[in-house]
């Protein structure tokens, strides 16, 4: 099977020195998908690709209009803000919120700007598949509950709001509320 002499060792490793250098010979081909498509993004001033994120002033006026709704509403809240990877860009913490919401808000947002759809429509779709919500549970990082909704700026996600302290509709009506004050 092997050629006389070489180990298994030596052959593997012979074949993954075939696969490289087949690699090197294929990469001028590839390099002009590759730039063509890193060109379709954003471009920073140092010509990295950039993915359009949310802003702090973006951030910081959806956090106003829902500590607003929640005011108005009489609801304490607790409001996270992700940028479109998922990571946390800002939050606020109404005295009085459930501790509850502590643990249970981030992964609404993170849910949201993951799957690009608002935690209640996910748990809408899921409701009669048993198996698609154990799975959105099964990393702990997900959830189903109400509440998290993605920020989309001209037809792209750029992050999503986490909201909790209320029932899910009422954490789902100040998400809305800030979005509705993001877009106006």
């Amino acid at each position: 099977m092997f050629e006389e002499g070489l180990t298994r060792r030596q052959a593997l490793g012979m074949g993954t020195a075939a696969v490289a250098a087949g690699a090197v010979a294929l990469a001028p081909t590839l390099a002009p998908s590759v730039a063509g498509a890193a060109s379709r993004d954003d471009a920073s001033s140092n010509g990295d690709a950039v993915r359009p994120t949310i802003t702090l002033a973006e951030a910081q006026k959806l956090l106003e209009a829902a500590e607003a709704k929640a005011n108005e509403i009489n609801v304490p809240m607790y409001v996270v803000i992700v940028d479109e990877s998922g990571r946390q860009a800002a939050s606020i913490r109404m005295d009085r919120t459930p501790l509850a919401a502590l643990t249970l808000v981030p992964p609404k947002a993170f849910t949201a700007v993951s799957f690009r759809t608002p935690t209640h429509v996910l748990a809408q779709s899921a409701a009669a598949d048993p198996v698609r919500v154990a799975s959105f549970l099964a990393s702990g990082e997900f959830t189903l509950l109400g509440g998290g909704l993605p920020i989309v700026r001209s037809g792209a996600v750029i992050g999503a709001i986490g909201v909790g302290g209320g029932t899910p509709e009422q954490d789902v009506v100040v998400g809305q509320a800030a979005l509705t004050a993001l877009a106006g």
